[in-house]
């Protein structure tokens, strides 16, 4: 990760070749402007988008280099935002902007101005893939569903995030399940579902959601089985477009399906009338 991540920055600001450091240069070894590039602790998250690695970026300048230090945090901003970056080995992660943690500050060692800029690398321990046959139906044809709605360049997950995504992804995982009686001889299931939709730009990330939304909504039943004739129903379908969309999800989802209780359950008695008049 650190050689991509060097490699990368250093394709975004020219400038910065070969003077983007692993550690802190020596007093008098570094040129006017340099940066140095450290690795943090990894976080767990959650179960699908696996732990978070923070990668910190230090961008040293004098004080009259400012101007050109504020040019190259937007440079860097807009080039690695949820990018997809390739290493060696195969390797690929994508990076997202964590912010500023604080302001600019007088670095005493050196003597210059340090910003501190954040990314985030997700590393799932899970890679997005089950094995064939461990996957639950509903969520198959709503994966399957969903590459079908949106077309290319999206390419479509389930469960977890897995390594070195694309940059346009979705990721359907399910979050709940229950069961509630329809009567003496049916039973509802119903089962929720959170839709994750990332992009290199909100624009087009948006205009997926609200597209997703709307498809769904229309749909009255997602076809299982054509030949059994199973399906599922649309309940609800509604997004929120604040939400992260790698820890959190923008679209939530509840499908239903109405099946029959086994005839052993079924009550024997269905109604029973009494007349208060008897003769």
């Amino acid at each position: 990760m650190r050689a991509a991540v060097k490699e990368a920055v250093r394709s975004i600001v020219p400038e910065l070749a070969g003077r983007v450091y692993d550690v802190q240069p020596l007093d008098g070894a570094a040129d006017d402007q340099y940066a140095v590039f450290t690795l943090g602790e990894e976080i767990w998250k959650s179960s699908w988008a696996g732990y978070r690695q923070v990668v910190r970026l230090k961008l040293y300048a004098d004080s009259s280099g400012l101007s050109q230090l504020d040019a190259w945090a937007e440079r860097l901003v807009s080039g690695l935002n949820r990018k997809r970056v390739s290493g060696t080995e195969n390797e690929a992660f994508v990076l997202h902007y964590l912010g500023v943690p604080e302001t600019d500050k007088l670095d005493a060692a050196s003597g210059k101005i340090v910003r501190v800029m954040r990314f985030g690398v997700y590393m799932p321990e899970a890679t997005g893939a089950v094995a064939p046959g461990e996957t639950d139906e509903w969520l198959s044809t709503l994966t399957a569903l969903t590459g079908e709605m949106l077309g290319t360049p999206w390419k479509i997950y389930h469960t977890a995030w897995p390594a070195g995504r694309e940059e346009h992804a979705v990721l359907w995982r399910m979050t709940g399940c229950e069961s509630k009686s329809a009567g003496a001889s049916m039973y509802e299931i119903r089962k929720s579902f959170t839709g994750h939709i990332v992009s290199p730009n909100l624009e087009s990330e948006q205009l997926a959601i609200v597209s997703l939304v709307e498809k769904l909504g229309s749909k009255v039943r997602l076809m299982l089985e054509p030949v059994d004739q199973r399906y599922v129903s649309v309940v609800d379908v509604s997004s929120d477009l604040q939400a992260d969309p790698i820890l959190d999800g923008q679209i939530k989802l509840t499908l239903m399906q109405r099946q029959m209780r086994p005839a052993e359950e079924a009550a024997l008695i269905r109604r029973v009338n009494i007349d208060p008049i008897l003769k």
